[in-house]
């Protein structure tokens, strides 16, 4: 009995092994690859597709709710919101290998957490959790056995630095970007000005850091110009306020910036009310739609076709590991040049 024991223990040390050398060797994209979530399969799943559109390819293959997909600082690792363990609108937070295999939990223990951002050197997330007294931003280890509540509010967004964590909040017409000093945890409201009615539902940190993306409803009363929420761009420094596309309709929300920091990518409805995704050329006024997913209403209202999550560039990804010399705002000033 003793020997069968210590056999089990091997078998198991042995599996936990190889669960951890499949994730160091994971590779990363040798292309340019946009990570986003498509519901054409009658069930929201994670894909992958090249900057243009084509090459769309199907990552996960789960009847749970996959999405907000993120790569990894170096592209080797996917982390996702899912609800596969969990009862529906209730998701945790998982990672993968860029080809959709290693699915394993971040937490040992369930939570309701979702908007998932990496920091710079890879080794912590931000994030929004849920909890009966309202959505908290919380960071933790990438290992999730270290949580940290840093601030009342949700959909963070990490500074290419690692300085600073932006996220949004007030409910619901009074929203406001506010920023976080990740040492000393003072938060500073950065935009807009107190007041003003305001509706934000996605934001985004350049990849200089010198500028923040942003959606904006900002007419009144909001509930009669809800399809007007346009993209929008400002200087860190909180000048330069620019427009970067028209109030027509429909709304434009879930914003990506490109790894160069000359695109966005956005979601818009189309014609047969499908979010779809967009992606425009800033200094250009014409975008381009990179997915066309029809899903018959026979198979339900599956308004949220396509959303995007993110996107990888090997071209402007740089190694944080094994480099501890290079530290995390070292890193965020070399990337910035």
């Amino acid at each position: 009995m003793k020997h069968k024991g210590c056999f089990l223990s091997f078998v198991a040390s042995a599996v936990l092994l190889c669960a951890s050398i499949s994730s160091v060797f994971a590779k990363a994209p040798v292309t340019a690859k946009i990570v986003f979530t498509s519901s054409r399969d009658h069930n929201r799943e994670i894909y992958i597709m090249n900057p243009d559109g084509s090459g769309q390819v199907r990552l996960t293959h789960h009847r749970a709710d996959d999405a907000m997909p993120t790569w990894s600082p170096t592209g080797e690792q996917i982390l996702f919101a899912s609800d596969r363990d969990r009862f529906p609108l209730s998701r945790d937070l998982y990672l993968m290998d860029p080809d959709g295999k290693n699915v394993r939990r971040v937490f040992g223990k369930s939570e309701d957490r979702s908007s998932a951002v990496w920091s710079p050197d890879g080794k912590q997330i931000a994030y929004r959790r849920r909890e009966p007294s309202g959505s908290f931003v919380y960071i933790a280890t990438i290992d999730g056995k270290n949580e940290e509540k840093i601030a009342f509010g949700h959909s963070p967004s990490w500074s290419p630095d690692g300085e600073e964590i932006a996220f949004l909040t007030g409910w619901p017409e009074r929203m406001q970007i506010t920023i976080l000093n990740v040492n000393t945890r003072k938060q500073t409201v950065f935009f807009p000005k107190p007041g003003r009615p305001s509706w934000m539902s996605s934001f985004v940190w350049s990849p200089s850091g010198n500028k923040i993306a942003f959606t904006w409803l900002h007419q009144a009363p909001l509930k009669e110009f809800v399809e007007t929420e346009t993209i929008y761009i400002i200087n860190r420094d909180g000048t330069g306020l620019q427009q970067i596309t028209s109030d027509d309709a429909p709304r434009e929300t879930s914003l990506v910036w490109s790894p160069q920091g000359d695109a966005l990518l956005y979601n818009k409805a189309d014609k047969n009310n499908r979010l779809q995704i967009f992606k425009i050329a800033l200094g250009s006024d014409v975008s381009e739609q990179l997915t066309d997913t029809f899903i018959p209403k026979v198979f339900g209202d599956f308004f949220q076709a396509n959303s995007p999550g993110d996107w990888f560039d090997p071209a402007f990804a740089l190694p944080v590991a094994p480099q501890p010399n290079l530290l995390t705002t070292t890193w965020g000033q070399v990337k910035q040049q």
